[in-house]
């Protein structure tokens, strides 16, 4: 297969098979792959078994496939596929290669594709714009406000602020051994190093130790900057190192030596460890339905049952967490990588024991986030603001991807098992849903809620539903929403379903949501349309067609729908100055400009309100 971009092989393989004409009886072959692991090369026992054989026989084919599974040992490396993976996919070419080289007199019309080379057509799509013209620009498609520059290079963002003379950089130094109190830190390895200038710890706070702050909307407990009691998951932060150089940073807090009271104790890393001790301590029932029973009796046709799983998600942030703090007549500016500017200020003030208007927060712009930075963007500004505020330097601090991976949450990985009981038509009779979901080392910024409130998605349900849902405790960083909380979670639990029960009927998964959908909702009438508009069902029969006469090579045609409800919290300041001497116009906002194109889309209300071109904003 042609690859898009440059990449590494899991497995790679060449082969050489000498073939007899026209007896078509094979005199050698030569089987190699790489990557199965360090002491294989040839497959030997396959090449002798297929001296003097046809390799079209499909009973040499059968011999050839039984041996490989016995011989294709791969071994388990950490940054490649798994083992298993890897077998299957190095028999995948042998049989690939002898399919392609199959005589099309030998070979079914169906195991035909399976040798041809994937094939990556251009997309195309269309966007169809709603537009009033009486409201331009508001409705005007426009060029998004700083394309250019960032698409230029020349968008600034929060690494972009230069560096100082005396400007310190901030690494992390954490704990490794869960359960167990730090007893003593030993830094002088680290401060050997020429540049180590500081280490500092809770003990080193001014205010509270925090990341939190008052928000108990979203932190029903205290999150910790350093770890001050018992270590609740591996590599979390119980201090910072600071020196004059990203590098010597990072080197100098692996130098640093911890030693521990305790031994520590059981270690439940992933919510199914948790699930599988059966840990009642760490199992909340958080979501508990009012239905205790459902009535089923024996109106249904078809009962089924299942579960879905869904893991941590990494948020892979296109910039990473980044502070640079300078302090300023007895204040700090603080430029970050934060989705909630309020949140930061708030959280720093408590944590330094300063006034807010001591703390001014500043952000341009992010390079993507997907929520990971709203709140766990504290933890570096933190750090770099305490530095900064005691050395009275200006600090930067910019996570590696490493510290990012293993300090930070991710996304609250998901379980759910549930049991249906539906009509022939698809239609649902009852349902039954059990949700567990990861929310790290404490129960803050939980998703749980949100899960149950689109759960039902645009489908009817009175009290045939009974949903409970679990919050599981882990020893793994708190987690964190990503993009749209619970959402994913909810809509995939009752979308799961949706196909499931289309599965057991025999049913079109249209036809079951169809089926599903409460009385009058919009999405009766989008959904219609979206069909005819689409050929949907045109191309789910040459879909099914294909299929039909492909073993190998599968075609797949599939709608989704979601219905997503919008809520507005907060209140951020907006000001706009107008300029006497040629009348353009700045504005200042507390909306956080991350990809999405805020600043277009302020720019065109302000000049539909002003009666003003968006260039003079």
């Amino acid at each position: 297969m042609i690859r898009a971009q440059n990449a590494h092989a899991y497995v790679n393989a060449a082969f050489l098979i000498n073939v007899e004409r026209p007896s078509l009886k094979i005199q050698n072959a030569r089987i190699c792959f790489g990557g199965i692991n360090p002491g294989f090369v040839h497959a030997t026992e396959i090449e002798d078994m297929l001296k003097g054989k046809q390799l079209y026989d499909s009973q040499v084919i059968a011999k050839v496939f039984s041996i490989a599974s016995n011989t294709f040992i791969a071994d388990s490396v950490i940054s490649n596929g798994s083992p298993e993976y890897r077998q299957k996919l190095a028999c995948g070419l042998l049989y690939k290669t002898i399919l392609k080289n199959t005589p099309e007199s030998l070979i079914s019309e169906k195991l035909r594709s399976g040798a041809e080379i994937l094939k990556r057509p251009l997309s195309s799509g269309k966007q169809v714009y709603e537009s009033i013209p009486e409201d331009f620009p508001v409705h005007q498609p426009i060029e998004k406000y700083e394309g250019l520059k960032q698409t230029a290079g020349e968008a600034t963002y929060a690494n972009d602020i230069p560096v100082t003379v005396n400007q310190l950089w901030a690494a992390f130094v954490t704990a490794q051994l869960v359960g167990a109190i730090v007893a003593s830190i030993d830094t002088s390895a680290a401060f050997k190093l020429p540049g180590v200038v500081a280490f500092f710890t809770s003990k080193d706070i001014p205010g509270k130790n925090t990341t939190s702050g008052n928000e108990p909307m979203f932190f029903l407990e205290n999150e910790e900057l350093f770890v001050s009691g018992a270590i609740k998951f591996y590599n979390q932060p119980i201090g910072v190192i600071v020196a004059e150089s990203n590098a010597t940073a990072n080197v100098a807090a692996e130098l640093v030596k911890i030693t521990y009271d305790g031994k520590g104790g059981e270690i439940f890393p992933t919510l199914h460890d948790v699930l599988n001790s059966r840990r009642s301590d760490r199992i909340n029932h958080t979501i508990k339905s009012l239905i205790e029973n459902l009535n089923v009796e024996d109106n249904y046709d078809i009962r089924g049952s299942g579960k879905l799983d869904l893991g941590l998600q990494y948020h892979f942030f296109m910039e990473p967490h980044t502070a640079a703090v300078i302090p300023f007549e007895g204040g700090l500016e603080i430029y970050a990588t934060t989705q909630w500017m309020d949140l930061l200020q708030g959280v720093l003030t408590e944590l330094l024991d300063m006034k807010n208007n001591e703390i001014q927060v500043k952000v341009r712009r992010l390079g993507g986030a997907f929520g990971g930075k709203a709140t766990r963007s504290a933890f570096a500004a933190c750090a770099a603001s305490l530095a900064a505020h005691k050395l009275n330097r200006p600090v930067r601090f910019v996570q590696s991807i490493e510290s990012m991976m293993n300090v930070l949450g991710k996304r609250w990985a998901f379980h759910c098992e549930y049991e249906f009981y539906v009509k022939q038509t698809g239609k649902i009779v009852a349902l039954r849903s059990e949700f567990y979901e990861d929310a790290g080392y404490q129960s803050n910024e939980s998703p749980m809620g949100h899960t149950v409130l689109v759960s039902k998605n645009c489908y009817e349900f009175t009290d045939n539903y009974k949903l409970d849902g679990y919050m599981i405790l882990t020893n793994s960083p708190s987690n964190t929403p990503c993009r749209a909380p619970g959402s994913v979670e909810g809509i995939a639990m009752i979308e799961n379903i949706i196909e499931h029960i289309s599965f057991e009927t025999g049913l079109d998964p249209v036809d079951v949501r169809k089926a599903n959908l409460i009385p009058g909702h919009k999405m009766e009438q989008m959904l219609v349309y979206f069909i005819q508009s689409t050929d949907y069902k045109m191309r789910k029969q040459k879909v099914k067609t294909f299929n039909e006469n492909n073993r190998w090579r599968k075609k797949g045609l599939g709608i989704a729908i979601m219905e997503y409800p919008i809520g507005y919290f907060g209140q951020f300041p907006a000001s706009l100055a107008i300029y006497h001497r040629d009348g353009t116009v700045i504005i200042s906002h507390g909306g956080i400009e991350m990809g999405q194109g805020m600043n277009a889309n302020i720019a065109q209300l302000a000049s539909l309100e002003k009666g003003i071109p968006v260039v003079m904003i």
